[in-house]
């Protein structure tokens, strides 16, 4: 089985807060960050450097790099408005399946889109590298 780096941890943990969101909101209180985007874009930096030597090829991984977290950001600002959202409807007893079914479509609403441009940004960075060197940076 293959080690998790710090760099995959990053870029892992944008699917998972949007799953564990969506199974606490109802009885937790929203995080203020999963991780620190400055450290996850010094990371990315940092890898981008230490693999690919043709400066105008680092350049472009950066800016991927840096949309891509924030998207992530975004994402994660987006389930914390969710998960205050879904907390205030939860401590309404009256609140009606409805109410959480409009809760749910307008995140899915918001969400798509993002999902989208992410997985943009991924297939843009992959279209930058090679097989090995895609290896090399999610190592």
């Amino acid at each position: 089985m293959q080690k998790i780096t710090k760099r995959n941890a990053t870029f892992l943990s944008v699917l998972m807060p949007l799953i564990l969101a969506f199974f606490v909101s109802c009885s937790s209180t929203p995080t203020t960050g999963l991780f620190e985007a400055d450290d996850a874009g010094q990371d990315w930096n940092a890898a981008v450097d230490e693999t690919i030597k043709e400066p105008e090829r680092a350049a472009k991984l950066k800016q991927l790099g840096q949309q891509l977290i924030d998207m992530s950001s975004s994402i994660q600002q987006d389930i914390a408005d969710f998960n205050q959202k879904a907390m205030v409807l939860n401590e309404n007893y009256d609140a009606t399946h409805e109410e959480f079914q409009r809760l749910m479509d307008e995140l899915a609403e918001i969400r798509q889109p993002k999902y989208e441009k992410y997985r943009d940004i991924i297939f843009a960075m992959r279209s930058e590298v090679s097989a090995d060197e895609w290896k090399a940076l999610n190592k």
